[in-house]
């Protein structure tokens, strides 16, 4: 009777209920044969976004959780601040200001799950009345990002120095998000020239800030990353944004962003109530990961690994003769190619494909038309792959595009 099956009806008795059927809808599954076949067929993927598996350090890492565990006490079960895990805080106040000249306090760090996550965190700050600037080509996820919350997006082109300024200056209102160190996709690093024309702009109006997403700064093979813009920023217009998924591993969703003073009030306002996306857990794992000098030399092992790769990968297309040009800075973790032919950039995946390889092309970065100069330009990541693998994608590739 308690659960509904039966009815009481005083001075007459028990009765069953009235209950409606349960209406079962049966929902059609249909099977992606053509993925599925493509995945199993392929062979090679230049994912310009995967890392090198294999260098994880997975025995640092299962230390550093037993250490956690036996410094055990109540705060790792306890709800911590919006903002994150202090002890955390500090050690990146120190680490940033040592590799990327960084000047913040701990309580201008907001450690986020990803740099959507912080993206997000930043348009609720900004509202998402503010346009928001962005590089074009752009990274996809930054862009949808904002373009979900609601913002006017605002595409602007990308000349050999980074961002062109001169379509900004019509907007006193505006948020400007850039990677300065290693463009993404294109590999350009914004010279300190240009660097302090932007923070000029930004400075010109009070509703101008700078989102600088620090994207591959620790991944530069030949000479040493410029300073941030945070780091030569004297006004507070520079909203900082790292990140740990690309210097450690994607699965490890933490990142982190320095408010300047201004905007920190109104953080504070929107998110005093509320606790931290991360795990209290991971967040001590990766304090102690920097405390302990574990993550610069992980850094230094990751960079001579990339830059061996990298060689690697340009000696093995020269195969290509001047079919191809290798283009963007000596960063990150995959190259940009054109490739000089009179097909088509989609019959050239396509080619690829057949191949069992998988190459991605600018045009998926870009906000509407390819620029002419880019087309048949394509990202070929190699963090994921062993020279081997490098070698035999590059074979895969030359049979798709050239023995066809």
């Amino acid at each position: 009777m308690d659960e509904g099956y039966i009815l009481s009806v005083p001075k007459k008795g028990y009765y069953v209920s009235n209950i409606d059927v349960y209406h079962n809808i049966n929902i059609v599954q249909h099977e992606g044969t053509l993925l599925t076949e493509h995945i199993n067929d392929l062979k090679i993927d230049f994912s310009p976004s995967d890392i090198d598996h294999k260098a994880f350090p997975y025995k640092t890492w299962r230390n550093l959780f037993k250490s956690c565990f036996n410094e055990f006490d109540h705060s790792i079960l306890k709800r911590t601040t919006a903002q994150g895990n202090m002890g955390l805080r500090r050690e990146l106040v120190s680490f940033l200001h040592s590799s990327r000249g960084v000047n913040c306090e701990e309580r201008q760090i907001v450690i986020g799950a990803g740099t959507e996550s912080s993206l997000r965190t930043i348009s609720l700050i900004l509202g998402n009345k503010t346009p928001i600037a962005l590089e074009n080509p752009v990274y996809r996820k930054a862009y949808r990002t904002f373009e979900h919350m609601g913002h006017e997006i605002l595409p602007i082109p990308i000349d050999n120095k980074g961002i062109e300024i001169e379509p900004l200056k019509d907007h006193s209102n505006v948020a400007v998000y850039v990677t300065p160190s290693h463009q993404f996709p294109l590999g350009v690093s914004m010279p300190i020239g240009r660097r302090i024309e932007l923070l000029n702009f930004a400075n010109k109006a009070d509703g101008r800030f700078i989102i600088e997403d620090d994207y591959d700064s620790e991944f530069r093979y030949i000479r040493k990353p410029l300073p941030s813009l945070q780091s030569i920023d004297q006004n507070g217009k520079v909203i900082y944004v790292g990140t740990f998924s690309t210097s450690i591993a994607p699965s490890i969703r933490m990142s982190y962003m320095i408010l300047p003073l201004m905007l920190l009030k109104v953080y504070n306002k929107l998110f005093s109530e509320f606790g931290s996306e991360v795990s209290i857990l991971e967040q001590k794992i990766i304090e102690k990961f920097i405390a302990e000098g574990s993550y610069e030399r992980h850094l230094n092992r990751m960079r001579k690994l990339y830059k061996d790769k990298r060689a690697h990968f340009i000696k093995e297309l020269s195969i290509f003769g001047d079919r191809i040009k290798v283009v963007g800075e000596s960063a990150g973790n995959h190259l940009l190619i054109n490739l000089i032919t009179e097909n088509s950039e989609r019959q050239m995946c396509s080619a690829a494909i057949e191949n069992g390889v998988k190459v991605y092309p600018i045009s998926d970065y870009f906000i509407g038309e390819v620029i002419s100069k880019y087309e048949n330009t394509f990202l070929l990541g190699f963090g994921a792959l062993s020279k081997n693998e490098i070698e035999e994608g590059v074979k895969l590739l030359y049979k798709a595009w050239v023995l066809k």
